[in-house]
């Protein structure tokens, strides 16, 4: 199938001064997969025969207007969506959609010529949406609708600023299928019996990767009053290093849940406690728990499976973790680790 969609968001914070009007449009173009009964598939079956597409979007950030001369660039972005139906009738069907995807960013945040645009500071991001939809069918080949969706952009800290830019907003959209759509063909399908095996499972990983840090950028605001020589600032990436033991007892075929627990390895200790003398003051360093580059988190895990691809979800704490004043304040906030 082919698909176009044009959309409108709103962005959600309230922390912007300079923002003076919220929405902007979105455009969209892609091309999707209708699974159907005869692809013979239990998990096409159970997910309600969804629909698998690959997109292309413009959201007019432009559209934004701002009290001072902050510009905002357009942003460009490929993603993936899964959109499965929970109520399919022969003229309607009502669902969910979640998308995932990369977005280019051709207008970044500059301290001398665009300080104002501290949302997004670098050129590569990821995004993430999420909403439900109405569709109705227009014969054997169109198809039209609208979504309520969330929206979310953000480089995941390989930059700073980075205070991202959440929407929610909704749209219309419309389909031409190059086949034809029988309701009848998803009415009474025989059960299909899944293949899968049940029993636990063990996994360890070790991950790594890297980050900017928060208290970094908040003592360099802090230390650095002058504009024009804030345009030369590059904050360090440091490596950062994880090790996980996973223990999940797969009981049904899309189900899976268990514990995971985590050692985290952070670099920047010194950085930290530098910009927290900055920020805080000597007193509260003093006073803080000290600044340990080991952590240890615990987490109930739930998988959802599709075959042998699974989307992996953990919710936890941090039994031990000692990172000072900035890390303390994160933890009495319930931020994650900085």
């Amino acid at each position: 199938m082919i698909q176009g969609q044009g959309w409108y968001g709103i962005d959600i914070e309230q922390t912007r001064p300079n923002l003076k009007t919220t929405g902007y449009m979105t455009y969209e173009a892609g091309v999707g997969y209708q699974t159907n009964p005869a692809d013979s598939s239990f998990y096409a079956q159970a997910y309600g025969y969804p629909i698998f597409s690959a997109g292309f979007s413009v959201a007019s950030m432009g559209d934004f207007k701002f009290y001072d001369q902050t510009k905002f660039p357009s942003l460009y972005s490929l993603y993936g969506s899964f959109e499965r139906s929970l109520m399919r009738r022969e003229h309607l069907s009502l669902g969910y959609i979640l998308e995932f995807g990369a977005t280019y960013n051709p207008g970044r945040y500059d301290p001398v010529n665009n300080p104002g645009n501290n949302w997004l500071s670098s050129p590569f991001m990821a995004y993430f949406g999420a909403g439900a939809f109405a569709k109705f069918n227009v014969g054997k080949r169109w198809e039209v609708g609208a979504d309520v969706m969330f929206r979310h952009f953000s480089n995941g800290r390989l930059a700073l600023p980075n205070e991202a830019l959440n929407a929610i907003g909704g749209g219309l959209f419309a389909r031409y299928r190059l086949s034809d759509y029988n309701y009848a063909d998803y009415k009474n399908v025989p059960k299909i019996k899944p293949d899968y095996k049940r029993g636990m499972q063990y996994v360890i990983v070790l991950g790594g990767g890297f980050h900017t840090c928060q208290a970094e950028w908040n003592a360099y605001v802090e230390s650095e009053k002058d504009p024009a020589k804030k345009q030369d600032i590059k904050l360090k990436a440091h490596p950062k290093l994880s090790l996980s033991a996973e223990a999940v007892y797969r009981y049904a075929p899309r189900y899976a849940s268990g514990l995971c627990v985590d050692v985290f390895y952070s670099s920047n200790m010194k950085e930290l406690e530098k910009s927290d003398r900055i920020v805080y003051g000597d007193a509260a360093v003093e006073n803080s728990p000290g600044y340990n580059p080991f952590s240890v988190g615990i987490a109930a895990v739930q998988e959802v499976y599709w075959k042998n691809f699974a989307v992996h979800v953990a919710i936890g704490a941090y039994p031990y973790r000692h990172k000072g004043v900035n890390g303390e304040l994160a933890k009495a906030n319930g931020d994650r680790e900085r």
